[in-house]
């Protein structure tokens, strides 16, 4: 069997798409006919899909949900619990995703569906059909997918999928909304004052240069600056250039990737908020994996690749390797080197009352309100201090222009 994607015409000359399980291409085109339809168009809907093979790894897309983009997420999200609903009503898991993938906008989305569907009507388990798409599903969702199956609630868990990948977006969001104003403020900016000094400038300080008198101090800079930046501006844009892709090719590899990730933890403002991101972001997804009935080590496992930095990620990793060895959860965390310590006494309650899922939710819900007040904070921080430094810039540039000016109209 597989999955045809058909654009026909009804009896009353409508133009009807969707998609079809046949054997063959014929075998489709009589199924339409049987239906009623004249068949305008078809072909396969997963053949692209099904002739790329699947990295074993997963190294040829990511396997992160830190590395998804914001409209992943809401893919991921919506997909989860529309998959839920179906589920819930009743429809078998292969005809349910048929259902959805006739619903999803996403032309690439759709086919990925698709072929979830042909995947899973072929014997394949959803864990297995996921796997087959690392790009949109990370190991956290195929984790927790497979739990569901094996516990007989796949719907509730992918319910709670969808909720924890709302969140995820949520946070993706408050920290980048944080950063793109002063980011965009900055670029805006340089990109200002760079003209003003490469093209104006020069124009308006020629007719001071005629006149053969000292110049004030701020003058001389301002031309001296405006020189190097008219003359040798391309020197400049091939530094810039050949910085740029050194970065790139050092932050490939896994010593450049961790010393980038340690540098952004050590920052002065934007490290504790990167830092509590990534506690909000550990705590989420712990809960999540704890809930859906997979244990402390395997969900440690997991995680680590959720957490976004791999210096945390180390940290994590030492946390799975100590519960291994027989340690308790809450030991481990309190000899965290980078998850704070009071984790550790907070969890221990939770190992206690037999409430861990439910504990680390509210510390996922504390640190994302945490999430929040301090980007809040660099914001309002921030905004004032670019206005002031792109303030003084412009006013020294307008300074070393009028100085001069004034002392010529004083001195004739």
């Amino acid at each position: 069997m597989a999955l045809y994607r058909y654009e026909a015409l009804d009896l009353s000359g409508k133009i009807v798409r969707g998609t079809l399980d046949a054997g063959t291409p014929a075998e489709a085109r009589a199924n339409l006919r049987d239906r009623g339809l004249h068949t305008m168009s078809m072909d396969a809907a997963i053949a692209a899909l099904a002739a790329k093979p699947v990295p074993a790894d997963g190294t040829a897309a990511p396997r992160s949900a830190f590395l998804l983009g914001g409209h992943t997420l809401d893919l991921l999200s919506d997909f989860s619990r529309h998959l839920a609903m179906l589920l819930k009503a009743g429809l078998p898991l292969a005809q349910s995703l048929s259902v959805l993938a006739e619903q999803v906008e996403d032309a690439t989305f759709r086919d990925i569906v698709q072929d979830l569907a042909v995947r899973v009507r072929e014997g394949a388990s959803l864990d297995e059909a996921l796997n087959a798409h690392p790009a949109y599903f990370p190991d956290l969702y195929v984790c927790v997918a497979r739990a569901g199956a094996a516990s007989g609630n796949l719907a509730g868990i992918l319910r709670a999928v969808a909720s924890y990948y709302s969140r995820q977006k949520k946070l993706r969001d408050r920290v980048v909304s944080a950063l793109a104003y002063p980011a965009l403020m900055c670029a805006i900016g340089l990109v200002v004052v760079t003209f003003l000094m490469a093209f104006v400038v020069p124009k308006v300080t020629s007719v001071l240069l005629e006149q053969r008198r000292a110049l004030p101090w701020p003058t001389e800079v301002l031309l001296t600056i405006s020189s190097i930046l008219s003359e040798w501006w391309w020197a400049l844009a091939g530094m810039v250039f050949v910085a740029a892709w050194l970065l790139r090719i050092v932050s490939n590899t896994e010593k450049g990737r961790r010393l980038f990730d340690r540098l952004c933890l050590m920052l002065p403002v934007l490290g504790n908020l990167f830092r509590k991101q990534a506690v909000a972001r550990w705590a989420d997804t712990m809960s999540n994996l704890l809930a859906s009935g997979i244990p402390v080590a395997q969900a440690l496992a997991v995680v680590k690749n959720a957490v976004g930095n791999r210096v945390l990620a180390d940290d994590v990793g030492a946390l799975e390797t100590a519960v291994i060895n027989g340690k308790d959860f809450s030991e481990a965390l309190k000899e965290s080197r980078y998850l704070p310590r009071s984790i550790g006494f907070v969890v221990g309650v939770g190992e206690e009352t037999g409430e861990l899922s439910r504990v680390l939710r509210e510390v996922a819900d504390s640190y994302n309100e945490e999430v929040e007040l301090v980007s809040g904070r660099i914001t309002d921080l921030i905004n004032p201090i670019l206005i002031v430094f792109l303030g003084v810039a412009v006013g020294f540039i307008v300074a070393a222009i009028l100085l001069p000016i004034t002392d010529f109209s004083q001195i004739q």
